[in-house]
């Protein structure tokens, strides 16, 4: 029996209060006991300590727990203010819930990143170096939490925080993103930490922190549900780690899927918050996942909806907890009682067909494996940085306004090559190239079918409904472009590899010839990205924020794009057709 059902709500304004009691009713309508209460603006004051390092993005957008509730030894080290503002939304927020019979519930990373000044200050609270060494320019340490005085800390952040808000549900994961144990081999840089726990097993090491939380939540008369998670995608599973669960004296708290009877009582399903483009969450994906929760008789759910796909997943939940689903015919039928509640009998069947051509759509997108749309098109600014043969030949003028926000740490050589994403190579060469493309060719044919079920659609409604379809169609032309993209970055760089850049290309004197069909791939490729960006930016013109994640002046990060956005993309198309002719350096010239 579901004990806990909480929401991860991403909304726009995170200071907007109105907006989060909206998304809580709606949650408690569909069956929510909790609502997450951990998101914030990103914490830029850690990547401002060294603009050339872009590693601090990935922890930019994390909820440590000692920036909710910060140790008094660790004042002189965190900014007061922030912490403080943090906190008291995180109140605010839990006071709304409370009113609505409701709870908090919090994601969070720990042992989470510390700056170096505290380490010097106590170096024996060094624990495990968590960075990752080939998009890092500097080490970064977690606090060892095999050290008394950090559990202390510890304890002392949970108590500050239940007798403040009374969350009780926390989902924190480690070894990714800022977070970091001592010896464990999920660490980026391998095992490592200091000599004085190396031999302390890890069962013992995670069981210890676990129950340091747990303790704390009980000081401040909470009974907590905490998951405690090291695994993370692709990496070796922490052995030690998942077996803690047998050393656990706390009920509730979870570690690695599993509670102290052996039990996987917890269910993480999918979120929009790291979705690039607003909207395009997968709503078939999510009916599958709660039929396998409820399947499973999974106690505590979690997942995640913005505030377009909130009504629908609300109404979805509500029905599925009411009468569980088994099968797609099940789902199905479910989904068109929700579609018919959204937009009418007439329009729910075209609804339905749009939900399965964008499922169908993101499947085949993401058989690249990475998430190219997030890695190259977003975090290495394809979207808005030129394909040109030559860019270390580009002026500060045409690269100074991209080259600060790729993710890209080793150096100048490695953010030139477009399908070096943070020193990760999934795309690299013919084959790559022309998988991602075929890809990205099915995945558009899907989308397709999605837009026309949705125009037709369209042609049913009015007023804010018919506007929030519409939308809906743009934001998927926008992914479509995007994804087109990243095929045709792939193609790009896999042409430049084969490329001398120090021959001298044959300017016979025959006729006809047509020797070199190199040159016609590279005219064929940029001449389709530049059309491809005047018709981004036109999408995007005048809904930028809408579909994009876009700061405020001077907010913009890696992950987060500037507010003239739509003028660079614009810029890049400018910039290309300036250095067409680059190619007549390198490639023979038809003479036909």
């Amino acid at each position: 029996m579901i004990q806990r059902l909480a929401y991860y709500y991403t909304q726009e304004n995170w200071k907007d209060l109105d907006e989060f009691e909206r998304a809580a009713r709606m949650a408690k309508a569909a069956g929510a006991t909790h609502m997450m209460v951990g998101q914030f603006g990103r914490s830029r004051w850690m990547w401002e300590r060294d603009l050339t390092d872009p590693y601090c993005n990935w922890l930019m957008s994390h909820v440590p727990l000692f920036r909710l509730a910060c140790p008094p030894a660790l004042r002189p080290y965190l900014p007061a203010d922030y912490t403080d503002d943090c906190l008291d939304m995180v109140i605010r927020r839990c006071q709304v819930l409370k009113t609505l019979g409701m709870r908090g519930a919090l994601f969070s990373n720990e042992p989470f990143w510390l700056p170096e000044e505290v380490f010097e200050a106590h170096p024996d609270w060094r624990g495990a170096r968590m960075d990752h060494p080939r998009r890092a320019r500097h080490p970064f340490y977690s606090p060892c939490v095999d050290h008394p005085q950090v559990l202390e800390m510890y304890t002392w952040a949970m108590r500050q925080i239940g007798e403040k808000t009374g969350i009780d549900l926390y989902y924190i994961k480690s070894n990714d993103a800022g977070g970091g144990l001592c010896w464990s081999n999920g660490t980026y840089v391998g095992p490592n930490g200091p000599s004085c726990c190396k031999n302390r097993p890890m069962t013992s090491r995670v069981s210890g922190f676990v129950e340091a939380l747990a303790q704390g939540a009980r000081q401040a008369g909470i009974d907590p549900v905490i998951h405690f998670n090291t695994n993370i995608g692709f990496k070796l599973e922490e052995v030690g780690a998942n077996e803690a669960w047998h050393e656990l004296r706390t009920p509730q708290v979870i570690v690695n899927d599993r509670d102290r009877s052996g039990d996987r009582p917890f269910a993480m399903g999918p979120s929009e918050r790291n979705v690039s483009v607003k909207g395009m969450a997968d709503f078939v994906a999510f009916t599958q996942w709660l039929e396998n929760a409820q399947r499973a008789e999974k106690q505590y759910l979690v997942f995640g909806t913005g505030a377009f796909g909130l009504e629908q997943t609300t109404a979805y939940t509500r029905l599925a907890l009411e009468k569980p689903t088994h099968g797609l015919a099940d789902r199905t039928k479910l989904m068109r009682q929700v579609a018919a509640l959204l937009v009418g009998e007439q329009g729910a069947p075209l609804l339905v067909d749009a939900w399965f051509h964008l499922h169908e759509g993101l499947l085949h997108y993401s058989h690249d494996g990475l998430g190219v749309l997030t890695y190259g098109a977003v975090h290495q600014r394809w979207i808005n940085r030129p394909f040109v043969l030559f860019p270390q030949e580009l002026t500060a003028e045409e690269s100074d306004y991209y080259r600060p926000y790729q993710f890209q740490a080793l150096g100048q050589e490695q953010a030139n090559d477009l399908l070096d994403m943070q020193n990760i190579e999934c795309l690299r060469g013919f084959s790559a190239a022309f998988l991602m493309s075929e890809s990205v060719r099915k995945g558009q044919g899907a989308f397709d079918q999605a837009v026309l079920k949705l125009q037709r659609l369209c042609e049913l409604l009015d007023g804010a409904k018919k506007e929030n379809y519409e939308l809906m169609i743009r934001r998927i032309r926008v992914y479509q472009h995007l994804m087109r993209t990243c095929a045709n970055a792939a193609k790009f760089q896999t042409l430049v590899d084969d490329i001398d850049d120090q021959a001298q290309p044959s300017l016979s004197c025959r006729w006809p010839t047509r020797n070199d069909p190199r040159i016609e791939q590279y005219q064929n490729i940029t001449r389709d990205e530049i059309d491809n960006a005047f018709e981004t930016a036109q999408l995007l013109e005048g809904y930028e924020k809408q579909i994009l994640q876009i700061a405020e002046p001077g907010g913009e990060d890696v992950f987060v794009f500037g507010p003239d956005l739509v003028a660079q993309i614009r810029k890049k198309a400018q910039t290309m057709l300036k250095h067409q002719l680059d190619g007549n350096r390198v490639f023979e010239r038809h003479n036909i």
